[in-house]
Parts: C-alpha cells; structure tokens; sequence
C-alpha cells in the first residue's frame, strides 16, 4: 500500500509494521520499492535494549535470532537502527534524504520499543528535508544529442521507468514530434507516452512486448536509438540483444550513472533527470508539422474464441475505463495483455512492481493508490494466484470505504507458469488448481460486491456498474488459462536459448 501511494502521488509512502515477522513479511514490497525506485520509508519495531538477547517474543535484533537491520541491508539504500531518542531527528532527516534523494528508493528505520517511550527535555527538530532541483545536462551534450536526432533519418526512443518518474511525458511527446522519432516503452515506462498517438509502436519486452515495437527497435533501418530512464537489464533488452546497439547510433540518458551502459555500449553517456533533459533536447529543436491521427496499429488482435480471454477482458478495459483512470496491474500474464491490449494516454496513470518478480503487489498497491489520488477512479487488474496471496487486503477498502475496482483474471492456477512449462517442456507440472478457487464469494464474506463474468458482454456490463458503484467491488473473470501473450513466447524463446547456451558450455568443459 506504501508502494502504491509512493507510485500515485509522487510522495513518500511510509510502512510502520511490528518487530520479527512484521519486518520480515515486509521485505519483498521493500525490495520491490527500492530496485523501482520509489520512496518508501518502512519502520520496524524492536524490543526494547536491555532485552537483546533475553529471548523475548519477536526480537529480531540478531545474535541467534534474526537481524532485520542486516536483512534490510541489501534491499534499501539504507537500513540502520535507532539506539536513543536523541538519535532518531538525524536518523529520520537521513532515511528522509535517503529515500527522496535524486535517485529514490526505500529505506529502513528499526526502533526499539524504548527509544519510542523514552522522554526528552527539548522536544526534537523536525526532520524537514528541502527538494533537490533536477539535474540538467551539460549544454555541450545537448547539443550534441540534437545534432544528432537532427542528422538521422530512423531514430526511435525507448523510454523506461525513469521517464516516467521524472515526469517527462508532455516532453518526450513533443520531442518525437519534432524529431519524427518513433516511440517504445519497456513495460514499466509505459504510459509515459500516449500510445494512440502517430508515433507510437507499444512496449517491448517479454511482459507486455508486442510485435510491432519488437520489430521496431531490432529494424536494421534504425540509425539513432535514444534510450531515456532505462537501466537496460534483461526485460528492456531483450535479453541483451546485441541488435539493440548494432550498426546505430545509441545515447543512454539516466539520472542513476550506475544505469550507463551498464548492460549495452552507447556511443553519448549523459547523467541527468529525464524530463530535464528531453525539456533542454526540445529548445534546441526546430519544429515540425505533424499530422494528428490515432494509431493503435501496435495493438497484437486477438480472435475471440468461446471462452473469455483475458487479452479481451484488457482490451475492454482500455476502452471503458475512464482516461485519468489509475490502472495498478500485477505480475503474471494479465501484465503480458496489459502491454499488448491496453492503450495507455498520458492523463491515465500504469502501475506495476516488476524487478522482483513477485505476485500479489497489484490488490494492496490500488488502496495506496485512491488514499493518494481519491478523487481518480482506480482499478486493479490482478491474477488468481496473485490475489489469493493478499486478496484480503480489500477488507481495507471496506473499512475505509474506498471506491477501487478489482478485476481477477481467474484461470484456475498459476497461468503464467504453466504456459511457459508448456512451451518449454510440453507440459505442465503442478501449477494449475485442482480447484479453482471463487472470489467473488470470497469478496462477498468480506463486505466487498462481486459479479463473477464468463462473457464479454457479461464483463462490460460488470465493469460499467463496477465504476460508477461508488463502493468497492470485485470482478471475478473466468477466462481461458490456455491462451499466451506474444511476449511470454519471446520469453520461452529466450529461456531456451539460454538452457542451450549452457548445455553446450557445460558439454566444452
């Protein structure tokens, strides 16, 4: 939930959770927060001092039990303990810059329970922390990068999570326009750019990835690739396809100097915030007349069969949901038809929590999401594997009474993974149910209203009641689980050039 409201406001989001498995059940969302860069404060509890190493309930101070503080340490930009009341106005100014600082991410406090009782004479200064204005780049490496979208005859832009971040949407729009570029996003860039305009070609990338886009940024026309807030790992990649960089021009522009080429050569290395960046690159730019059309020819179609689709259930959310609507979506195949079906605009907003590969994020994440923005409309479109791990978390909804919508792509399993066992090994192993589980009546013990859909028809019908209800409502979709996004076949595809690539390493040694 901290995460989601991080994610929809632009603010910090704050976690305050218990000693021992309060700590430890909050480390992946924290991890997930960190690696996105999304500023996230989690604060722990402890028992108190004097009683480390008693074998009091939940100590986690470590010394035979767990050291939540070490835990923490590898997935936050800093996780740190508070010994003294004293201490804790220079701790919260630290995790407070830490956390909002140029490039964001998590951060983690743990403070015994006696620090939080304990008493000072001078009450402590508050922890005001003052905005850090954006990075530009140096007017030489401006100019440099214009010259060169001015010279090329094919260049294509693929924006990442950092160009969403910075809040370089308007920006890149107007650079593409002047440039003629043509546009991808990774999948957690996407929404940074109106898909329905001209220049778009979609998202690449095994989750979400279309055809289009693909053949887009591989096309041996390309001349000039400028790659704005991507760190360039696996899934932006390709899985580090050398054609992302070959026979081309490629300019890297990240505010993270860690991100730089870190996977991939480029030819112009500039550090600076995105948006600042693309607003300097735009002045230097002469404009062009560009001809307004809408353009979802990047959209992979589907016929429908018999059976509802979970690529028809995204379409239709694309086209009813409302534009500024917050769409929170979750790992699995739902992610896949998100970057294949859903056209996102630049007044709308796209979630996900992708680097850790963790399912579940999408149900919390959309409370956090309305509590930010509550006068916008939020949906969460989550799987059915996803939703048992944290569908509770709408009992909150309730209690709040937060209008959010929960669609559930209920395939009977873990859809995503028995796909790619097929693809790979011709069947699958353990990843679907027995019994596929009901949600709607889960939802309905729960306070929460529920239709479950089985048609197209059925689901616009819900959706459009679902949205103007005012109340919190869930969608239990039964849809086709043998159905496979266009980018989980590239996945396999490349799953299996890697097994390949080691058979024969293996086989050499």
């Amino acid at each position: 939930m901290a995460e989601g409201y991080a994610q929809a406001s632009g603010r910090l989001g704050v976690a305050l959770v218990t000693s021992g498995p309060g700590a430890t059940h909050a480390l992946t969302a924290t991890a997930s927060a960190n690696s996105d860069s999304i500023p996230v404060v989690v604060i722990t509890g402890q028992v108190s001092t004097s009683l480390f190493g008693c074998g009091p309930l939940q100590d986690s101070s470590g010394g035979g039990v767990v050291d939540v503080v070490e835990v923490f340490r590898s997935a936050t930009k800093l996780s740190a303990a508070v010994a003294d009341v004293h201490q804790l106005p220079v701790m919260l100014r630290r995790a407070l810059r830490a956390a909002t600082a140029s490039v964001p991410g998590a951060v983690h406090l743990n403070v015994p329970v006696n620090v939080l009782t304990d008493e000072t004479a001078a009450p402590p200064k508050q922890a005001k922390v003052a905005a850090i204005p954006r990075t530009h780049l140096p007017p030489g490496i401006v100019t440099t990068i214009a010259d060169a979208l001015s010279q090329v005859q094919h260049p294509v832009v693929l924006a990442g999570l950092g160009a969403k971040l910075s809040g370089a949407g308007a920006a890149l729009t107007e650079l593409a326009e002047r440039t003629g570029a043509l546009v991808a996003t990774t999948i957690k860039g996407k929404g940074v750019f109106p898909e329905d305009h001209a220049l778009s070609v979609g998202c690449i990338g095994p989750f979400g990835g279309t055809p289009k886009a693909h053949a887009t940024v591989l096309s041996e026309r390309v001349d000039f690739l400028l790659v704005l807030g991507s760190s360039m790992g696996e899934l932006a990649t390709l899985g580090w396809d050398q054609r992302l960089v070959a026979n081309r021009r490629v300019c890297q522009i990240d505010l993270n100097p860690l991100h730089i080429g870190r996977t991939l050569p480029v030819d112009i290395p500039a550090v600076a915030d995105v948006r600042a960046a693309v607003e300097d690159l735009v002045t230097c730019l002469p404009e062009r007349v560009l001809t307004p059309c809408v353009n979802t020819s990047w959209v992979e179609r589907r016929t429908d069969c018999s059976m509802l689709s979970g690529s028809t259930v995204v379409r239709l959310l694309s086209e009813i949901c409302p534009d500024d609507v917050l769409l929170y979506v979750d790992n699995g195949n739902c992610l896949g038809w998100v970057g294949e079906q859903y056209v996102a605009r630049l007044s709308g907003s796209i979630y996900c929590s992708l680097n850790t590969g963790c399912i579940g994020y999408a149900t919390p994440a959309a409370i956090g999401g309305k509590f930010a923005k509550p006068g916008r409309p939020v949906v969460a479109l989550t799987g059915d594997a996803a939703f048992a791990m944290t569908g509770m978390d709408i009992h909150t909804a309730v209690e709040y009474e937060l209008p959010i919508t929960w669609v559930v792509l209920n395939n009977g399993g873990n859809g995503m993974v028995s796909c790619i066992q097929n693809m790979l090994f011709e069947r699958s192993s353990g990843a679907m149910y027995d019994n596929t589980i009901d949600f709607a009546t889960i939802a309905r013990g729960l306070r929460v209203s529920s239709s479950t859909v089985t048609s197209a028809d059925e689901f616009t019908i819900a959706l459009k009641t679902a949205l103007i209800a005012g109340k919190p409502h869930l969608i239990d979709a039964w849809v086709d689980p043998c159905e496979v996004p266009w980018g989980l076949r590239a996945r396999a595809d490349r799953l299996r050039g890697l097994d390949s690539g080691l058979r024969a390493e293996q086989q050499v040694r």
